[in-house]
């Protein structure tokens, strides 16, 4: 374990997250555990009652396949076939095995790269990777004849059929054992395998619902895709110990978003901000029901204060509350409740249940009330580190605590405003620019949807800014409009030379910009 491990307290009546599900099976074993798709081409609706039963059936017929306790499981699965999905994978945790999700979006030679480093051994997918398998077989011995198709001429549904949940013989589990390994999103860099034990996991649990407010009368729908840690973790685990209902979309559609929110009377929703500025675009009230929404949370980017604004006038009666974490934490870390959403406009708040959160100084000491820092996190969600890669851990595991790579200041009242990633930050002529105050600066013009900020090179000042502007709908806008909006907003060494604009921005599957991307597309450009 690294010195930034705290173990689970010993308060916490539940130590993995089978404790979480057995206890909602008890109290709610008919209500609404889980609404999802199936790779047989349905949507399953699953009570605590049944998904407990599903789970040790998966679990029965993995033990089939030849899947034992310490066997790395990997998963090539989309959210259209959820269902399976979390069977499947929650039913390796509970022979003890050790889940890696793969990303959906990775190219053969970087699932190659993960299979490997991970040392998995067996491999789920869905016919949709077909193709890819069987590359990767070509390619590799280490998953050749253990690899189990869900869906369509697949060999799950036959097993799982035979899978009997009452046969037992299930391991002991406890918080310190290793549950999963998350791939951390990778908007720069190979991805790292972040290490997750059953105990983080139900820590990750308590503090996402801590800080949603989430309980059992909840409805929580979010279109995260299930191997990355928001919809591994935050969602899933999230609902386990509030024992709420939990919504799995798909992919992100907004007008089937809003026709399910209506239709299922959710409560909760969460998602990137871009997600909600797409919602605004497409919300009728003619059409779509959102009376019984309370809360929408948004986490993964920063949101732009004037989309905040206009979320509060378009629905005064839903809660807006800001989250922010890092795979590495769980994903936990901080949240701004919806009291304080316009009066803290731009805050991520404050910390978490469970969750201990500081700005530092790079020597290890607190920064001062409006200085910038580097944001730091401690709690028993936190990863026991990366695997196999012991440099990469001391790097960002010290002093006893998880260094993020965030820039944030704290107000004088303890409220925590992200500035930028430490690697994002611009410096031009010698003066340290904040991309995303540039971007906030830049998101007030009426006629821009989204923006995007990075440095390039620059022989005379270091570095320079170069935007990258998305132009709404039947909108246009020139450099020049943008130049002269920002003068009287912002210093005019803040304020980009250089201005290209496209029709989106490329993404991780959070949701997240890919600035790594678009500096590589600003230094191929000829200004």
């Amino acid at each position: 374990m690294t010195e930034a491990c705290v173990p689970l307290p010993d308060t916490v009546e539940w130590r993995t997250p089978f404790d979480l599900l057995a206890r909602n099976a008890a109290l709610y074993p008919n209500k609404l555990a889980l609404v999802a798709s199936s790779a047989e081409n349905i949507e399953a609706r699953l009570s605590y009652a049944s998904l407990a039963h599903s789970i040790d059936r998966a679990a029965d017929a993995l033990r089939s396949f030849g899947v034992r306790r310490g066997d790395h499981l990997a998963i090539l699965m989309t959210n259209r076939a959820a269902a399976e999905y979390i069977t499947i994978a929650w039913g390796a945790m509970r022979l003890g095995a050790v889940v890696v999700p793969l990303n959906t979006r990775f190219a053969v030679p970087e699932l190659l790269a993960a299979i490997d480093h991970m040392d998995c051994r067996y491999l789920v997918h869905e016919p949709d990777f077909d193709e890819t398998v069987a590359d990767l077989i070509d390619q590799t011995d280490q998953i050749e004849g253990r690899c189990i198709k869900v869906g369509k001429d697949g060999d799950w549904s036959a097993r799982f059929e035979a899978g009997q949940a009452l046969r037992g013989g299930f391991p002991d589990l406890s918080s310190e054992d290793l549950a999963d390994i998350l791939l951390t999103s990778g908007t720069t860099g190979r991805p790292k395998g972040v290490m997750l034990t059953h105990g983080n996991a139900v820590a990750t649990g308590a503090a996402i619902a801590g800080g949603l407010d989430l309980g059992p009368q909840d409805t929580y729908q979010s279109p995260f895709p299930l191997f990355t840690s928001s919809g591994f973790h935050f969602n899933m685990m999230a609902s386990w110990w509030a024992g709420a209902t939990t919504i799995i979309e798909t992919e992100v559609d907004v007008e089937a978003t809003l026709a399910r929110i209506t239709r299922e009377r959710t409560t909760v929703y969460c998602a990137v901000p871009t997600v909600y500025i797409f919602m605004l675009n497409a919300f009728d009230p003619a059409f779509h029901d959102l009376s019984a929404m309370r809360v929408f949370d948004y986490g993964g980017a920063p949101m732009a204060q004037d989309v905040i604004e206009r979320l509060a006038k378009t629905f005064p009666h839903v809660e807006l509350r800001q989250t922010y974490g890092l795979t590495e934490a769980g994903p936990s870390g901080t949240f701004l409740a919806g009291r304080d959403a316009l009066r803290k406009l731009g805050s991520l708040g404050t910390a978490m249940p469970m969750c201990d959160v500081r700005v530092m100084r790079p020597d290890g000491s607190e920064t001062d009330p409006d200085e910038m820092g580097e944001v730091v996190m401690r709690g028993p969600a936190v990863s026991q580190g990366y695997y196999k890669q012991p440099d990469a851990t001391a790097e960002t595991f010290r002093d006893g605590w998880l260094w993020s790579g965030d820039l944030a200041r704290r107000d004088a009242d303890g409220y925590l405003f992200y500035m930028d990633r430490k690697k994002d930050v611009i410096i031009r002529g010698g003066f340290n620019i904040t991309s995303m105050e540039v971007e906030d600066a830049v998101f007030k013009h009426p006629s821009v949807e989204e923006v995007s900020v990075v440095a390039i090179p620059h022989e005379k000042l270091g570095e320079d800014l170069c935007a990258f502007v998305v132009p709404g709908k039947s909108k246009s806008v020139t450099k020049e409009e943008l130049m002269d909006f920002l003068a009287p907003r912002i210093a005019d060494y803040k304020i980009p030379r250089h201005w290209v604009f496209v029709s989106e921005l490329p993404r991780n599957p959070t949701g997240k910009i890919l600035k790594s991307e678009l500096r590589e597309r600003a230094r191929n450009r000829a200004f």
